[in-house]
């Protein structure tokens, strides 16, 4: 009897010890009762990870124990690329179409691209200068339609001596016989010359994007603005939030990179892009940056950013594709200094795609996320993880969501203080790690006497 009360007493004293080693933990809801189950990592529970490589993570069945998980890393098989011109024809205008603003539009003939389609890369004419406005819709048939993209944007401008173009547009591996572009109210259809169309065989659909809060810089001279970045969140998307209309300057992008936080082990998840989208981009902009002198940080990319509000409509510079990695820091550079952009620095927000894994069902019922601990994850492969499927097979078709007790907002710190403060949040304090290292073994002391004074033989009178 008194055994069982005081294994009873070690059970309770060690639980209560490992759930103090983890910094955060949210319920799991499974869709499914299969044996695997699919889990996106939000971006808010990425930023709170102890560990850039996300090796502290760890899903939890009831009893509190690691089940097996796999991170969606995988490289794709060798695909087919191809990048080619597809026949355009003006689409018939509508029987109460009045004036030129009212035509048809476009229709791309793509029955002859195999596989999904990546990018529509459109062509107009050197002289021609312009906004065209356009409904982006796709059917199998020239009778019905449905709309990939709302409300696209054509831009061939000239301004201040700069051209500004905007002529791709993502199609996130639509599979369609015909693409049509319908003109917008008070718009007029591009004067295309031509239109081509990057596709792949096979394709893997990506996460949607999670965008960040608005960052304000953290310091800005006359020459250049420093943004802190979230922390490990891969640096794939900006986006810019210019303060006035009539804004444009060219800008250099420099980061900066945390060296310390890099993973020698072996790949990580954050690194997983669209591997045949960057290839294809790669292939237009054959560009490597190069060291600056301050060796700390790196050119990474020269755009021009603008809000402008013209006779022919507004436009805004698109949100620019980067791929940078890991990035601590971000340094934005105008050409002829921050007073090109404007009195007040401009706002960015940064989108990243959130990291996925496979997990095992172990039961007990129910499981939970798990992370920021002191115990280290041993993350398997796929192939380790699900012996019997195929590189290129689908991933399991039941899921799993993360339920946060309350949405965090995924954010940058706006200082260095508040920096530190996110990752003393993450890190458990030094002091408090050994206050329970000594309850622990004062504990444990403590059992070990009351043993032995029950076990030692009673003395005789």
């Amino acid at each position: 009897m008194w055994l069982d009360r005081l294994s009873k007493k070690a059970a309770l004293l060690l639980a209560a010890w490992a759930t103090t080693a983890i910094a955060g933990e949210a319920p799991l809801v499974l869709q499914g009762t299969a044996a695997y189950h699919g889990l996106r990592v939000p971006l808010a529970v990425q930023m709170q990870t102890r560990s850039v490589d996300l090796s502290d993570l760890q899903v939890l069945n009831a009893r509190g124990e690691p089940v097996p998980h796999a991170w969606v890393d995988e490289e794709l098989p060798t695909q087919e690329k191809q990048q080619q011109a597809v026949p355009f024809f003006k689409a018939p205008a509508a029987a109460s179409a009045v004036d030129a603003a009212q035509q048809g539009g476009w229709i791309l003939d793509l029955r002859k691209v195999k596989g999904a389609l990546l990018e529509l890369q459109l062509s107009v004419p050197p002289s021609e200068h312009g906004i065209y406005g356009f409904v982006l819709e796709y059917g199998d048939d020239t009778q019905r339609w449905h709309t990939y993209l709302g409300e696209a944007q054509l831009l061939s401008l000239q301004h201040q001596g700069l051209r500004l173009d905007h002529t791709e547009f993502d199609l996130g591996g639509l599979r369609a016989r015909y693409l049509r572009l319908r003109p917008l109210p008070g718009s007029k259809p591009p004067p295309l010359t031509g239109a081509n169309v990057s596709s792949v065989t096979r394709y893997t659909r990506e996460a949607p994007l999670q965008w960040s809060d608005t960052l304000a810089p953290t310091q800005c001279t006359p020459q250049y603005c420093d943004y802190a970045l979230p922390r490990h969140l891969p640096l794939e998307r900006l986006e810019w939030q210019l303060a006035d209309a009539n804004t444009l300057a060219p800008v250099d992008l420099l980061v900066q990179y945390d060296t310390s936080e890099v993973n020698a082990s072996g790949p990580t998840p954050w690194r997983h892009h669209h591997r045949v989208r960057d290839h294809i981009k790669g292939l237009r902009h054959k560009t490597a940056p190069a060291p600056t002198e301050d060796t700390t940080w790196y050119p990474l990319q020269r755009s021009t950013v603008y809000w402008l509000k013209l006779a022919e409509g507004e436009v805004r510079s698109p949100p620019l594709n980067l791929n940078g990695g890991l990035v601590t820091k971000l340094r934005v550079q105008p050409t002829g200094g921050m007073v090109q952009l404007g009195p007040k620095p401009p706002g960015i927000r940064v989108g990243a795609r959130a990291v996925s894994l496979v997990f095992l069902a172990r039961e007990p019922a129910p499981y939970r996320l798990a992370w920021g601990g002191d115990n280290k994850g041993s993350a398997l492969t796929l192939a380790q993880l699900m012996p019997t499927r195929k590189p290129g097979d689908p991933l399991p078709a039941d899921t799993a969501t993360v339920t946060l007790a309350s949405p965090a907002p995924v954010a940058a710190a706006s200082s260095p203080a508040s920096s530190a403060a996110s990752a003393a949040a993450a890190t458990p304090e030094p002091s408090r790690k050994f206050w329970l290292w000594g309850a622990l073994l004062a504990a444990l002391g403590l059992m070990g006497f009351m043993a032995w004074s029950l076990l030692r033989p009673a003395a005789k009178p």
